[in-house]
């Protein structure tokens, strides 16, 4: 780095060096051959060459410059050129031996004179005016005259007069008008160069050659008027290196160290230069003067010269101080002005302001009340000067804001309190205050209290507050709330004190909502949060997760009994009838109990464990409750895995369908089959209807299983039909869920189904459940009806298990009755026979025909047959079995004898005692 920082300013100063070099030559070359002829020669042949030097880099560094930059070295070119030609043309001795004499210079010289001057000057100024205003180049071309024509008195009055007088010579016009014009270009170059402050090396190299150039013609002067040959030589090296500094400056690229900026301030502030001037030139004539020497007429004109610009300067100087007299003057108007104005806008601010401005001296009294205290607290502010601040401003320590006054009227830091003040309506209102110590300000002498009323902001927030954390219907904690409250708790109490959640759901809520609208069920919910508050503990929090569903956060428990009575509690309350809108309406909850012992401190595991368990306890029955355990957890981790694993199944059709007979009670004939659906997992084995079966009634899923079902089976069967001897009469039986029932499509869903499959609708028997029968709505009962109208029979599964009744069975478009397996295991040799006795009474008074489930033994087949049961169906005659096993049991055994059948094991079903088949 620091190498090329060196080779960098090498370079940048490339110009300098060579000139340097050049000098150093000419002056070695010079030194040697003092003395000898060719000390001519060196000084004939270097100066042209240094004018030649000097005269083409002003030219080269024409290429790169550009402006007024430009115009101004082309000049200085000019002049250079001017003056070096006449210093060939005339021998330099000779010319300057006719320097004393008045008519001694050629008209080329004098013209060539002339033109240098001319050239120099204008350049300079160029140089001077660039980047300067109008006044400012007036006044730096003043100064620069003036130095000029000090420098001039001073090298007449202490170099040329006193050799003139001595050796009676005088200069020629040519002469002065040399050194004149050298001298003035030397006052520009130094003047602009100082202005400056030296920042472009090219103006402080053309300084300096202008000033050895100056030094070369003195010395000449002096050569010629004192006959001293020994300023030969400084006139030599003068000329020489004024040439070659000269081609320094122009070979110096511009903008390689910074332009420089010209500095708009003079060089000698104010009245300064015109007065070191007028001591300048006193001080070059006063030997002149203490020796009584008569001043010549150059020195007359140099003194009126001086004097007349020193005027000029003065008169200048005079008017630039008045115009800045005058300007300073309208500036300070105009601050005054704004001032004023500001002053005004200020106070109409503060009087027509909303915020309370006080301000309270070291005693705490108030000594003023802005305007705007009427209005925040019905008082006007000239009754509350003098009161103590504390009776303007409420607080709870009045002697905590006093210290704070004292803190802040001591140059401590402004404060931000948060204050309030009653109005004399009574009305309370929260103020943000600011107070700031100005006791130290002629205008205050004391501390500033400024209250700005944020009473609707403080209320808007903590009804957003309210809103954020409560629920709107019933203004209890909401689930964002409650949870806060549970990490607080778990974070309070420690590891070793317990946590209990309960978390429960209303069962029975969506039939009110559907029977007597929204609006009661939002009733309702608040009723159920009345009583749940009334039924906890004091402490405990009770919450309203969303929906139907609430949650209690039991404070400082001794165990699961303090959560279990709680639950109790919550239960019985829940169990009374509720009154909404006159109608007596009865729901329960089911409420699911976890603690921190079994579910772990996370507040979202516990939350997720309590919810877990409430629905272990609405599968079980409703109205109670369940206390999680692991087991929980592993469970619903299985069924979501059973549901991934149903709905691919479902997805890819891999279900089968097996069928088991319905015999003739008589003849012992396969009078028809019922289809059952059947899951072979290839981890699980044959995962049993009773897992898979709820959970797809609970996720939809039942009725693409139940289409899947009702088509393989009818297609199976009208199979059978057309191919199996025995079997053209063949029924098929068909279970239907309550999804299915409730779908609008699904009579459209049948009726293709019997066209595609070519399955006479008078053989098709569809079983639907008690249960869901006696809940049925005008929407199922045009259902039923239009599948009745098809000629699909209807049969109600299960008949015995539900409310049966003649009114319902009136009703229903019905044709058959299958009796529960219940009813049938009490068949015992010598068992009660009065319930299936009724049952079959009541078919044949409505004309039914009856189908006896679970017949397992030859004396329940009997007892059926005796007592008029058509059909039966179960494990004696056989267990179902696959599609390509039924055609077998159509023609062989069962068709031959009513005796017990063949027991071929069902996967899905079981041999078990009871030998209970699981099919729905």
């Amino acid at each position: 780095m620091l190498k090329t920082t060196a080779v960098r300013r090498v370079r940048d100063h490339v110009a300098l060096l060579v000139a340097a070099a050049l000098v150093l030559t000419w002056t070695a070359a010079w030194t040697l051959s003092r003395g000898t002829p060719a000390a001519d020669a060196v000084v004939a042949v270097g100066l042209p060459v240094a004018v030649a030097c000097a005269v083409g880099a002003g030219l080269l560094s024409l290429r790169w410059r550009t402006g007024a930059d430009r115009w101004a070295w082309a000049l200085i070119c000019a002049g250079v050129l001017t003056w070096g030609t006449n210093a060939v043309l005339i021998d330099w001795r000779s010319w300057s031996a006719e320097l004393v004499v008045s008519d001694g210079a050629s008209r080329l010289g004098w013209v060539l004179l002339v033109t240098t001057v001319a050239t120099g000057t204008a350049a300079f100024a160029l140089l001077l005016s660039r980047s300067n205003t109008t006044s400012g180049v007036l006044r730096d071309a003043l100064d620069s005259a003036l130095l000029t024509a000090v420098g001039c008195s001073v090298v007449w009055h202490l170099s040329l007069s006193p050799s003139a007088a001595t050796s009676g010579v005088h200069a020629s016009a040519p002469a002065v008008v040399a050194v004149t014009a050298e001298l003035l270009v030397a006052a520009v170059a130094i003047h602009t160069g100082v202005r400056t402050r030296g920042r472009d090396p090219r103006l402080v190299t053309v300084c300096a050659a202008a000033a050895t150039l100056v030094l070369g013609d003195v010395g000449a002067a002096v050569t010629v008027l004192r006959g001293d040959p020994r300023w030969d030589d400084v006139t030599a090296w003068a000329w020489l290196t004024s040439m070659a500094l000269m081609a320094a400056a122009a070979g110096h690229r511009p903008g390689r160290d910074g332009a420089a900026a010209v500095d708009d301030r003079p060089v000698l502030s104010g009245g300064a230069l015109p007065c070191a001037a007028a001591l300048l030139a006193l001080a070059s004539a006063a030997p002149a003067a203490v020796s009584g020497q008569q001043a010549g007429p150059a020195s007359s004109w140099l003194h009126v010269t001086v004097l007349t610009l020193l005027l000029v300067r003065c008169l200048l100087l005079a008017h630039d101080g008045d115009r800045l007299t005058r300007g300073l003057g309208a500036r300070i108007t105009e601050r005054t002005r704004q001032v004023a104005s500001e002053e005004r806008r200020f106070a109409s601010l503060v009087v027509h302001g909303s915020d309370l401005v006080l301000v309270v001296d070291g005693a705490g009294a108030v000594t003023y009340a802005s305007p705007s205290a009427e209005r925040t607290t019905g008082i006007p502010g000239e009754a509350l000067v003098g009161r103590p601040v504390t009776d303007v401003l409420t607080v709870e320590d009045p002697a905590a804001l006093a210290r704070v006054l004292r803190t802040v009227a001591a140059g401590g830091p402004p404060r931000h309190l948060r204050l309030s003040v009653r109005h004399t309506t009574g009305r309370t209102l929260t103020l943000d205050t600011t107070l700031t110590g100005l006791v130290e300000h002629d205008a205050v002498q004391g501390t500033v209290v400024n209250a700005h009323d944020v009473t609707e902001a403080v209320r808007l927030a903590e009804e957003l507050s309210r809103q954020a954390f409560s629920d709107a219907l019933t203004g209890l904690p909401n689930r964002a709330l409650f949870k806060d409250r549970l990490e607080h708790a778990l974070r309070s109490r420690g590891s070793r004190s317990e946590v209990q959640v309960c978390y429960l759901d209303l069962d029975g809520f969506k039939a009110v909502n559907d029977t007597l609208g929204h609006g009661a069920g939002d009733e309702l919910l608040v009723l159920v949060a009345e009583r749940l508050l009334a039924a906890v503990r004091q402490g405990d929090t009770v919450a309203r997760m969303g929906g139907d569903e609430f949650a209690v956060l039991l404070d400082e428990t001794s165990g699961e009994q303090d959560a279990e009575r709680l639950a109790q509690r919550v239960c019985d309350a829940v169990r009374r009838p509720f009154t909404v809108r006159d109608v007596e309406v009865s729901i329960a909850t089911s409420i699911g109990l976890a603690s921190t012992a079994t579910a772990g401190r996370d507040a979202e595991q516990l939350m997720r464990s309590a919810d877990l368990a409430m629905y272990q306890a609405k599968a079980a029955r409703q109205g109670g409750y369940a206390l999680y355990h692991p087991q929980m957890h592993d469970q619903l981790l299985h069924r979501v895995q059973l549901e991934a694993d149903l709905r691919r199944v479902v997805a890819e059709g891999q279900f089968r369908v097996v069928y088991q007979p319905l015999v003739d009670m008589g003849d012992g004939g396969v009078s028809g089959v019922e289809a059952l659906v059947r899951w072979d997992h290839p981890e699980r084995g044959v995962v049993s209807p009773a897992s898979f079966i709820p959970l797809a009634e609970s996720t939809g899923l039942i009725d693409a299983i139940g289409a899947f079902v009702l088509r393989e089976a009818c297609g199976q069967v009208a199979t059978w039909r057309a191919e199996v001897p025995g079997a053209e009469t063949m029924r098929l039986s068909v279970n239907l869920s309550g999804h299915q029932l409730e779908d609008p499509h699904l009579v459209g869903a049948v009726v293709a189904v019997l066209d595609e499959t070519g399955m006479p609708a008078t053989s098709l028997v569809l079983e639907v459940t008690e249960s869901l029968l006696v809940d049925q709505d005008d929407t199922t009962l045009a259902t039923l009806n239009a599948l009745r109208a098809l000629g699909v029979r209807l049969a109600i599964d299960d008949f015995g298990t539900g409310y049966s009744s003649l009114s319902y069975l009136h009703r229903l478009p019905v044709d058959i009755l299958k009796i529960d397996k219940s009813f049938v295991d009490r068949l015992t040799a010598d068992g009660d026979l009065s319930l299936v006795d009724a049952i079959l009474s009541m078919a044949a008074m409505l004309d039914l025909t009856t189908v006896a489930e679970g017949v397992e033994h030859e004396h329940q087949r009997a007892a059926l047959a005796a007592q008029g049961c058509t059909t039966g169906q179960g494990y004696h005659f056989s267990p179902p079995v696959d599609a390509r096993d039924l055609p077998g049991l159509v023609t062989g055994a069962l068709a031959a004898t009513p005796g017990p059948g063949p027991r071929a094991a069902d996967p899905a079903g079981a041999t078990s005692p009871t030998g209970t088949e699981v099919a729905r």
